[in-house]
């Protein structure tokens, strides 16, 4: 039965949160950026609601004038800090393969994992194109082409995967004391590796990780790279589409780890969103729309005129949008100049306004308010779900049921509270409708998310 499948969740560590307007409210803590406890509680409260892992991502550029990228922790630094205070919970490391070497990822990886004692997991990043000029801090490094850094994700997971798992036997520690022999003759195996990309000769000096295999995390929307994730991958970070087109990509992806020979149910799907949750709903949408309030709108009443076709220009924006708004009369694809291609399963455009008004800013949402969130949802990278602990786990249960995902990536707006909050009310009510564990029941990642060995 569908409701017997249960939830896989993993909580995201950014030093001031994930939103990019949410940091400026009274009660958010931001010393995040500095002070490693704040997002060293994450990792505790995540442990707390026993959810599968943390998230903390890696950026290589640099860019002080954008929020989201600046002082981004070093991961594997964090995860080793974390780990001491933690016991079962995950770490997912990322690493941008078109940087960095599979040597030294690799010798991270396996001491992560040794510390940790099986609880590490890494995401393959292989993007270029991002922002901030990563390029620029890498100086005569070779880096790929847009063509090539498909290749060469595949090269560099290859070889980590061969040093990881081919460089030592398990049995390779001898300490016989009295023969004076440490290691076990032979027990280790020398790489050798020629490729396109990298040239490792091997073996890695540090012991074989604790998990058979480090789950991978694959990322990214090109047929190359997912090509990538059903091949070498054991989860996908993936964009939330919807119930209806989120299916169709649900079974397409499935579809394409089972074509390789390989069980599609050990293959998690876990897209991101951002929480946005209260004690009630009207609460968790007050809140909500104070973090859209910081949003600048003086251009967007002139664009809803323009695509609605009505005036608000002497209209004021206090006034309640289905006031002012007859829905029935919209046009089609009224909104879409205005919101663009939302991840909605909505019919149309006045379908789309109805599940804004129902499920996020409320039914007696001003103009203003809507005119807010417009304007934040252009940025948005994921979807806000708000409301109490019954409405996001409704929703959670509802795309678990449906195939759309199994599971989510967590991301909380600000810090402090809303990880505290998800933990304390939305993780009792999923575990009473059975969709959540209520304890660990493996002590490794790789059990934990219950992948396969593919490498």
């Amino acid at each position: 039965m569908s409701s017997r499948r249960k939830l896989r969740l993993g909580l995201a560590a950014y030093g001031t949160g994930w939103d990019l307007d949410a940091w400026r409210l009274p009660e958010a803590t931001n010393s995040g950026l500095r002070d490693p406890s704040v997002i060293l509680d994450i990792a505790r409260v995540a442990e707390r609601g026993t959810l599968d892992y943390v998230f903390a991502g890696s950026a290589l550029g640099s860019e002080p004038d954008r929020l989201n990228r600046i002082y981004r922790w070093d991961n594997f630094v964090y995860a080793g800090h974390a780990a001491a205070v933690t016991s079962n919970l995950g770490f997912v490391m990322s690493v941008n393969s078109s940087f960095e070497h599979p040597y030294a990822v690799a010798r991270q990886l396996a001491t992560l994992d040794n510390f940790n004692r099986g609880r590490t997991a890494l995401n393959v990043v292989f993007g270029i194109d991002r922002d901030g000029d990563p390029i620029g801090n890498f100086g005569r490094n070779p880096v790929p082409t847009e063509e090539t850094k498909y290749a060469r994700a595949r090269e560099f997971t290859t070889v980590v995967n061969r040093l990881l798992y081919d460089s030592w036997d398990d049995d390779f520690l001898l300490d016989d004391k009295a023969a004076g022999v440490l290691v076990q003759p032979g027990s280790w195996h020398q790489l050798d590796f020629h490729g396109e990309h990298f040239d490792v000769r091997g073996p890695l000096n540090v012991p074989p990780p604790v998990q058979r295999h480090i789950p991978i995390v694959q990322v990214g929307l090109s047929e190359e790279s997912l090509r990538y994730g059903a091949d070498l991958a054991q989860l996908r970070f993936s964009p939330y589409l919807g119930i209806s087109r989120g299916k169709e990509e649900y079974r397409r992806l499935k579809e394409r780890v089972a074509a390789n020979g390989r069980d599609p149910e050990k293959f998690k799907i876990i897209p991101g969103i951002t929480f946005h949750l209260a004690g009630t709903v009207r609460e968790a949408r007050a809140k909500f729309n104070e973090i859209n309030a910081f949003q600048l709108t003086q251009a967007v009443p002139a664009a809803f005129s323009q695509a609605l076709g009505i005036d608000l220009s002497r209209v004021r924006d206090s006034e309640r949008v289905l006031d002012v708004i007859d829905i029935e009369k919209l046009a089609d694809d009224a909104l879409k100049p205005l919101i663009g291609d939302r991840a909605s399963d909505a019919a149309d455009d006045r379908e789309l306004l109805r599940h804004i008004l129902s499920t996020q800013i409320g039914q007696d949402a001003t103009l203003r308010e809507l005119y807010h969130y417009v304007q934040r949802s252009r940025h948005a990278q994921q979807p806000a779900v708000v409301g109490d602990a019954k409405a996001i786990a409704d929703w959670l249960e509802e795309n678990l049921e449906e195939e759309v995902l199994d599971g989510a990536q967590l991301f909380p707006p600000y810090h402090r509270g809303p990880a505290d909050l998800f933990v304390d009310l939305v993780v009792p009510e999923l575990r009473r409708r059975g969709i959540f564990r209520t304890e660990y029941e493996a002590s490794t990642l790789q059990g934990l998310l219950d992948t396969d060995d593919v490498y």
